[in-house]
């Protein structure tokens, strides 16, 4: 039997982390101004919760926030 290539056991916000590269994400937010007065939610980590939300299904900030509030005490 030959190895399969698929991602079995990795959950898909991993997958997606992955595949994106920080450095380019933020070069392109300061080229279009997103990172005038950042001190720590860059546009990386911006994007990281916002695909987290979706994943989520979250509706609204304060789901995003309690989840996000629940994972940093994990």
């Amino acid at each position: 039997m030959s190895k399969s290539s698929n991602f079995f056991g990795q959950p898909i916000y991993g997958q997606l982390i992955k595949s994106l590269n920080r450095e380019k994400i933020v070069e392109f937010s300061r080229k279009h101004g997103g990172e005038k007065y950042v001190k720590s939610f860059d546009g990386y980590t911006h994007l990281l919760t916002m695909l987290y939300a979706v994943i989520q299904r979250f509706d609204s900030l304060r789901e995003i926030e309690t989840s996000m509030t629940a994972e940093v005490r994990k």
